[in-house]
């Protein structure tokens, strides 16, 4: 019978590279008091075993333990046992059979049975000089503590695994984790529980590891983002909180939407796709002139209300694009003067689209720039929440029909069901809608159909939409991100620009504080050479190093 709460603990401690009766002692210690505290599932940093910055691949296989003989696998399945408790770790495993070293997490039951078997898939610089890429896939496995799936570190830092978990019904994740840097912590970590509404217990070290500096983060999060217990940076002890199961059930957001099931699988085909048959292959490689390889854009916060016209609207475009913006996007529902629309007022807009893209086209050929116009558009097939991209001829280039829809405008509205990458003199440009952008598949797609520019016209009406998601639908796919937000939303303001890497400061209420006024203008200069450089670290591309062949769950219909 599944315990619908409990409480879980993650241990934030720093283990000593080669020593196992050490790691061993420290291991114990932390179970005894975790279990003391009524800990039911107990949770310990990557490699806890042997450490994690090996001399070479040949120090590494020296100290690799095998899953049924290896001394501190033993020790934690004895752990397990007397305490009848949950315990997963990360630990260097050496394969015999296949003859190879993989960065393994693993789970022990109350009875000290392995419960769950993990390879580490997307790793890291250092990993790649001695561990072998996951073979195990993304497993989930159903316990008396409800459905657990196990991760390590980095492989938090793309969306899917964490989304093919979810899709097998996960409700806690676990991460074994070395985090090298507190947005590890901070942001990645909380914004993997949010959009995908489970819970997260993350175990990191803290302390220096030879060259390695962890700053710690270890901590538990609940399904709608909320870091509930955390230990300090730069210290050691244990981040313990109750976990509630039905809370992980609950994937509600906004009035009447949900995260899970508002999911469009149909089109997300290309994230299944081998890497060298998408748009992004070799995107690095190719050439760029230097003098058209930056591009200024700019996020203009400006949209009609009962005191703003059109024609004011307008205007504020024809003053960003006169200042040298080339690039232009508006907040969605730019020329409403509803950030939701009943279904008269997308007919009216609808019926008002035409002109209103003459007039933009105007500004456009005017100053040889790209404007991207959210309108509602009227089609055979119905009204779509498109958003036109006026080129600098004045021209239509594309447009992009919203494919993630909210509840108010499924009364309406047809949903899209692609996400085109267009050519333009400015970059490779796509767009993702309001709502688009809490799906992760959407800004996947269009960075793997070699995006340089996202744009991201919306209406936010959560404080996480910005605040957790807009950096890593970035940072997660270098590329940069254009969001234009309304002021009449329920998360009003906040436009920003966010280039490829993201920001020095992790949080983006510090390094890019909410502007709330109405027609005020975000600029920034993008360097497409940046955008088109795929590597976050060396040797860690962003795309190559995925295992496509593990998504199935994240595409499957």
């Amino acid at each position: 019978m599944t315990k619908r709460r409990f409480r879980a603990a993650a241990v934030q401690t720093l283990a000593k590279l080669g020593d196992f009766d050490f790691n061993i002692a420290l291991a114990t210690r932390y179970v005894e008091d975790a279990a003391r505290q009524g800990a039911e599932l107990i949770v310990f940093p990557e490699c806890m075993d042997t450490g994690y910055l090996f001399d070479s691949p040949e120090h590494c296989r020296e100290l690799a333990e095998t899953l049924t003989d290896g001394p501190f696998v033993k020790a934690l399945a004895a752990l397990s046992r007397k305490h009848g408790v949950y315990i997963a770790s990360g630990i260097t495993e050496w394969d015999p059979a296949k003859e190879k070293i993989f960065n393994t997490g693993i789970m022990f039951d109350r009875k000290g049975e392995v419960a769950c078997h993990y390879h580490k898939q997307f790793l890291a610089t250092h990993d790649q000089n001695w561990f072998a890429f996951g073979e195990r896939g993304c497993p989930v496995v159903e316990t008396d503590l409800g459905k657990i799936g196990l991760l390590i570190c980095f492989d938090g830092r793309i969306p899917e695994i964490f989304r093919a978990m979810t899709m097998q019904g996960a409700e806690v994740i676990v991460d074994m984790a070395n985090f090298f840097a507190m947005d590890q912590a901070d942001m990645w970590g909380p914004a993997r529980s949010y959009e995908n509404g489970v819970w997260l217990v993350a175990a990191t070290k803290a302390g220096y590891e030879r060259s390695i500096y962890y700053p710690g983060g270890s901590m538990i999060v609940d399904p709608k983002g909320r870091v509930l217990s955390k230990v300090p940076y730069e210290t050691h002890g244990l981040s313990i909180a109750t976990i509630d199961l039905d809370a992980a059930a609950d994937k509600s957001i906004y009035t009447a939407n949900d995260k899970i099931a508002d999911r469009r699988p149909e089109t997300y085909g290309i994230m299944a796709l081998p890497y060298e048959k998408t748009p992004v292959y070799g995107v690095a490689d190719r050439p760029l002139i230097p003098s058209k390889s930056v591009t200024k854009v700019a996020a203009v916060q400006i949209h009609v209300t009962p005191d703003c016209s059109v024609a004011e609207v307008l205007d504020m475009v024809d003053h960003t694009a006169k200042l040298g913006a080339k690039v232009i996007t508006l907040p969605e529902y730019a020329f409403s003067a509803q950030y939701i629309l009943t279904p008269a007022e997308a007919t009216a807009a609808a019926d008002q689209a035409a002109a209103n893209l003459a007039s933009v086209a105007k500004i456009s050929a005017r100053y040889g720039c790209l404007i991207a116009a959210p309108i509602v558009e009227r089609a055979a097939a119905g009204l779509y929440v498109t958003t036109v991209l006026i080129g600098s001829d004045g021209k239509e280039i594309g447009r992009y029909r919203k494919t993630h829809l909210t509840a108010e405008e499924r009364k309406w509205a047809v949903a899209g069901f692609d996400y085109p990458v267009f050519d333009t003199p400015f970059g490779r440009i796509g767009v993702m809608s309001g709502y688009d952008a809490v799906f992760p598949e959407t800004s996947r797609c269009l960075a793997i159909g070699a995006a340089d520019i996202i744009l991201w016209p919306a209406a936010l009406r959560e404080p996480f939409e910005r605040e957790l998601l807009a950096v890593p639908r970035a940072e997660d796919n270098r590329v940069a991100v254009v969001l234009a937000n309304r002021v009449d939303s329920p998360y009003p303001g906040g436009s920003v620009v966010i280039p490829p890497t993201g920001f020095p400061q992790w949080d983006i209420n510090i390094a890019a504080p909410r502007v709330m006024k109405l027609g005020a203008v975000m600029p920034k200069h993008i360097d497409l050479a940046v955008c088109r450089q795929k590597m976050m670290i060396p040797k860690v591309d962003m795309f190559a190093n995925r295992l496509v062949e593990t998504y199935a769950p994240i595409v499957a219909a």
